[in-house]
């Protein structure tokens, strides 16, 4: 089903984490009316996915979240479906959730960018991990299919924390096929997290730490069961122009996932052969060989011997 993605920038936003600048993130800094995503539906032939994302949906209000939802079922087609992202916790209101699930939900996305209570203190994010956790644990029980967006490189933030974090919302996801998106944490320009970082208060993520920690990260997820929609931030030159720290590369997700893959290759079977799927080729050419380079550091072989070991199939 084709997406229609609409941004709502900091649309609910109870305050600004540090590091969020969404207006430059996005390269929206209008708030799309009800009307806006009315007009886009009447030139779709067929259903879709009407996708709101930024800000944090569930808290726009009953009123003006009815609106949102309402255009998405009395326009366009029969059949459109609804994806949304949103604060956990914005569904434990009763009130909230009987409306929002009385509507066709394709997918909720939960942001969850840690589950250290310091690393959401310093992120100036709603910091009550055993809550949120039982917020996921609610929508789970109520059979709503999830997505969860995490991050890397945070303030205070550990590698060793971010796969444990893996780990526990695994736990509670099962063998359900969740979703999830990693992000980087870069420092954008006019955040406060620039300033911390001017002030030496926090030091950002290099290339290469975000590519081995995200890397090892989403080789996790995955062995976990997570179906991994995205990895690192969309390239656009207005985020290219506003990044003033951290490990800010268009590729970064297609860099990770040569780390990832490079890793289980060689776990699976450390002295080959290796054999790929063809749709995975770029994930070990492209980038100068970034994938082919990863498998020989980590088998021991030379990178020569590696192209020999390597089939795509």
């Amino acid at each position: 089903m084709k997406k229609l993605p609409f941004f709502l920038p900091f649309g609910g936003c109870k305050g600004r984490c540090v590091y969020c600048n969404q207006r430059t993130i996005t390269g929206i800094s209008v708030m799309p009316t009800p009307n806006d995503v009315a007009e886009a539906l009447s030139h779709e032939e067929e259903p879709v996915e009407v996708c709101y994302f930024g800000g944090s949906f569930c808290r726009l209000g009953y009123d003006n979240l009815k609106r949102y939802l309402d255009v998405v079922v009395d326009n366009g087609c029969t059949g459109n479906k609804i994806r949304f992202s949103t604060y956990p916790g914005d569904l434990m209101d009763k009130e909230i959730r009987d409306l929002v699930l009385s509507y066709p939900i394709s997918r909720v996305e939960l942001g969850v960018p840690s589950l250290d209570t310091k690393v959401l203190l310093e992120c100036k994010r709603d910091a009550d991990p055993l809550a949120i956790l039982d917020n996921i644990k609610l929508l789970k029980d109520l059979d709503v299919p999830l997505a969860l967006q995490v991050m890397i490189g945070l303030p205070g933030q550990t590698e060793e924390s971010s796969l444990s974090d893996i780990n526990i919302l695994a736990e509670i996801k099962g063998n359900l096929p969740w979703e999830m998106r990693l992000y980087p944490c870069l420092v954008i320009r006019n955040t406060e997290l620039e300033n911390m970082m001017l002030s030496g208060e926090y030091t950002p993520l290099t290339l290469s730490q975000a590519i081995s920690w995200g890397g090892r990260l989403l080789k996790l997820a995955t062995n976990h069961g997570f179906v991994i929609i995205r990895a690192g931030l969309q390239e656009s030159e207005l985020l290219a122009n506003e990044v003033v720290g951290g490990p800010h590369h268009p590729a970064l997700g297609e860099l990770m996932f040569s780390y990832s893959m490079a890793v289980a290759l060689v776990e699976e079977s450390p002295q080959g052969p290796w054999f790929v799927d063809r749709k995975d080729i770029s994930k070990f050419t492209g980038h100068s060989g970034s994938g082919i380079k990863r498998l020989a550091e980590f088998s021991g072989f030379t990178v020569e011997e590696v192209k020999s070991k390597l089939n795509f199939i």
